[in-house]
């Protein structure tokens, strides 16, 4: 299949979407710590997904197979989904202690494991449940302010997101149409990722700006 410069470059639309969802989600995190955390976290899946996007553009303007670039998405994504969704479980937990180091070890675990592998599916299966753990917590936290839009958005992200694994399994995954409608999927999803962070924020931030310093 020939792969179009126009599909490769529609690729950073969901890309960007995510970034930003990712990093409003930061910003609900109860203290300094955890918010720069949180914004790391998110840079560093952004950074992951724009990889992967130049490769892509490479790819289609004939420039090479920069595999390097495409294999940077899970260990950026899944180290990022770290730091980002320990900085959701202590909004979350609401001031109670939530240590780092369990996410820590598990990422350190996974990469671990695909290292001795020679595979990077270990790191992917950290990155998939991270960034579903982001969504899970998000909505919590959503919930817990009744912003039931936000809660709905983050539901739709995820079933539409699941709903990709069937169509790469599919024959006809590597046709032109498939891919449109794969990237057109997940474009879908990470815009209700941004639009629920947004509300989450917004409901969020009366509590954080009258928090005290």
């Amino acid at each position: 299949m020939d792969y179009p410069i126009i599909l490769a470059v529609e690729d950073f639309v969901p890309v960007i979407f995510g970034t930003l969802g990712f990093a409003l989600l930061a910003r609900t995190a109860p203290h300094p710590v955890a918010q720069r955390a949180g914004l790391a976290g998110a840079l560093l899946i952004g950074a992951g997904g724009i990889s992967k996007c130049i490769w892509k553009l490479g790819y289609a303007a004939g420039a090479g197979d920069g595999t390097l670039l495409e294999q940077l998405l899970f260990p950026l994504m899944a180290a990022g989904a770290t730091l980002l969704s320990w900085a959701l479980a202590v909004t979350v937990r609401r001031g109670r202690s939530t240590h780092f180091w369990p996410f820590a070890l598990t990422l350190g675990l996974c990469a671990a494991g695909s290292v001795l592998a020679g595979s990077l599916n270990p790191l992917f299966v950290a990155a998939t449940l991270g960034v579903t753990a982001i969504s899970v917590l998000a909505a919590i936290v959503a919930g817990r302010y009744r912003q039931w839009w936000a809660v709905s958005l983050y539901v739709l992200g995820l079933v539409l997101v699941m709903g990709l694994v069937p169509l790469r399994s599919s024959d006809e995954h590597h046709t032109l149409a498939f891919q449109w409608l794969e990237q057109s999927i997940n474009t879908a999803a990470q815009g209700c990722l941004l639009v629920a962070a947004w509300l989450t924020l917004r409901a969020t931030r009366p509590i954080l700006t009258s928090a005290p310093r």
